[in-house]
């Protein structure tokens, strides 16, 4: 079998020339052939409107055919200097581009654009029909069609890694048509683009079987048994996320989240708690804890040595944005009901109490900070807050306390970072107390370079007044929750956002020195990137539970999901 790569650079498909790998065997033998020259035309207007429903991209020209006078993306004829109509009159033309790496970076072409897209088109000639498999990484959004078939459909954002996407594809004798359109929402754009033959592909499956197709802990290496995962709480089209889960001196499991939401972002969300008194095999029905005016999002949950339970959140007017009022003109009237007043009042992060196991809920305090997943209590019966706030009206990492168990919160330091680091990739930091008294704060880390997301950690050894440089852990992924184990091993789990998509949890065994990033563990694949923000608690046989959000089935919007493990 023989396929050789070209481009048409007429109307005429009896007039092509070699382009990239003339005389590359598509057979047995092959190992990868990156496709690195393409006709490429943009860019298109691709706004940003999240919250559109009938979209799974956040960007409009994801779904928009800007083709269509040429046939339509299924049915597209493209050469050489054709040129298609912007919305605006304006005119781009399809032109020749080869890129000397694997990387077809189209930020050479347009630059560090933004809420935009472009087309790829290019073509393979094929002696004879064969079955190949496409392996394509997309930076952002971006679709794939081959010979006018919707193959491949990527609607996250994100970094491109090779083989983030792949599809099996027959091609028949003669031309075969290629084309590509990527979004860009700002950063790196591109993609790799390979075409692999079969023997090539059962190889790939056979080396990367553990890490990108493997069963949730199937792989021997394992430190973990997994004993069941299963969904805790679904609310019919609705959005839930952000979840924490705490254990009562009786037992009880309580897990917090932000929930009745109509999407991610959205004026809706509000905080609800589900209980189960039976260590997670069954959950009560929702209850509200705080239902304000604003979006409610990102709740934590503890109960201290009194019993009283504390539970924290921060509120958002993010949803208040003309960007999202073309898809959802009731979130525009609903902004309007709220008066200067009411933002100002209700903005910002809360914590409130209840001394009656939730029965009722004194009034909201605020703090400077906010975190997922909210506070801790110290053996000295302090509650320490460490999270994301402003001093001065610049952003910092805040550590706070509470001696009145929640009543009241007071600053006593903020954690350093890095002279070559910028606070503004700092975010949804957690903390925990070994038994020797030493902190450890874990913080998410997200630079401009996606690849870089491996979470920082500072320690303290006084109480949470002073604390180390926050240094870079091996943890590559968002936000973390820690807690002790009962044999004194630090837990950290955290969502990782790039394929595999996938909850994990990692051990210390030193008290946060070194982590064993050889054995981290895969608690739970999801199907997209919408996930994450898992929290954990040991039960009383050994067991851990820990809890996340994301998608259940295709379709549906995400739901609070649970996995119960232990370790060998």
């Amino acid at each position: 079998m023989r396929c050789v790569l070209f481009l048409v650079l007429s109307f005429s498909l009896s007039i092509v020339l070699h382009a990239g790998n003339p005389g590359v065997r598509i057979d047995k033998n092959l190992k990868i052939l990156s496709v690195t020259e393409w006709l490429v035309a943009g860019t298109f207007p691709s706004e940003y409107y999240p919250g559109n429903s009938d979209n799974p991209s956040l960007r409009d020209g994801y779904s928009i055919d800007f083709l269509k006078e040429l046939g339509g993306e299924s049915n597209t004829k493209i050469g050489e200097g054709t040129a298609v109509n912007l919305p605006n009159g304006n005119q781009v033309k399809f032109n020749l581009k080869k890129w000397n790496s694997e990387y077809v970076d189209l930020i050479d072409l347009f630059g560090e654009s933004a809420n935009v897209c472009a087309y790829l088109y290019t073509e393979l000639e094929c002696k004879q029909a064969q079955e190949v498999y496409l392996h394509v990484g997309i930076n952002d959004a971006g679709k794939v069609w081959v010979n006018g078939n919707l193959v491949i459909e990527h609607p996250s954002d994100g970094v491109a890694d090779r083989s983030d996407e792949i599809a099996k594809v027959s091609l028949h004798e003669g031309v075969n048509k290629f084309l590509v359109k990527i979004d860009q929402a700002g950063g790196g754009w591109g993609m790799y683009f390979q075409v692999y033959g079969i023997k090539a592909h059962e190889k790939y499956v056979t080396d990367h079987a553990v890490h990108e197709f493997g069963k949730d802990f199937d792989h021997p290496q394992s430190i973990a048994t997994h004993i069941e995962t299963k969904v805790l709480c679904k609310e019919e089209n609705r959005y839930i996320g952000w979840p924490t889960i705490g254990k009562t001196k009786s037992g009880e499991l309580l897990a917090v989240f932000s929930g009745d939401r109509d999407q991610h972002v959205c004026p809706y969300g509000i905080v609800q708690m589900i209980r189960s008194k039976d260590n997670g095999a069954t959950w009560s029905e929702p209850e509200t804890v705080s239902n304000t005016p604003l979006d409610d999002r990102d709740a934590g949950i503890i109960e201290t040595k009194d019993g009283t339970l504390v539970v924290s959140w921060f509120t958002s007017l993010a949803f208040d944005n003309e960007r999202y009022y073309k898809n959802n003109p009731a979130w525009k009237r609903h902004a309007g009901k709220l008066s200067h007043e009411t933002r100002k009042f209700w903005l910002g992060n809360w914590t409130r109490r209840s001394t009656d196991n939730g029965q009722s809920w004194e009034d909201p305090v605020k703090q400077n900070g906010t975190a997922p997943h909210g506070p801790i209590e110290l053996a000295d019966g302090r509650l320490l807050y460490v999270g994301t706030g402003e001093i001065d009206g610049k952003k910092v990492n805040v550590v706070e306390e509470s001696k009145d168990v929640g009543k009241s919160w007071q600053i006593i330091s903020t954690i350093a970072i890095p002279e070559n680091e910028d606070i503004k990739h700092y975010h949804e930091p957690h903390v925990a107390e070994l038994p020797d008294g030493k902190l450890v704060a874990q913080i998410r880390y997200q630079p401009e370079d996606k690849t870089q997301c491996y979470q920082r950690q500072a320690e303290s050894f006084d109480g949470g007044k002073t604390w180390s440089i926050a240094a870079k852990t091996p943890l590559w992924g968002y936000p973390p929750h820690l807690i002790v184990l009962e044999n004194g091993w630090l837990l950290s789990v955290y969502g990782v956002r790039r394929k595999p998509y996938s909850e994990r949890a990692c051990i210390s065994k030193d008290g946060g020195k070194t982590w064993e990033i050889e054995n981290e563990i895969i608690l739970k694949h999801a199907m997209n990137s919408d996930l994450g923000y898992p929290a954990s608690v040991q039960l009383d046989d050994g067991a851990i539970l820990t809890i996340y959000y994301q998608i259940d089935k295709k379709s549906e919007k995400t739901c609070l999901m649970g996995t119960k493990w232990m370790l060998k």
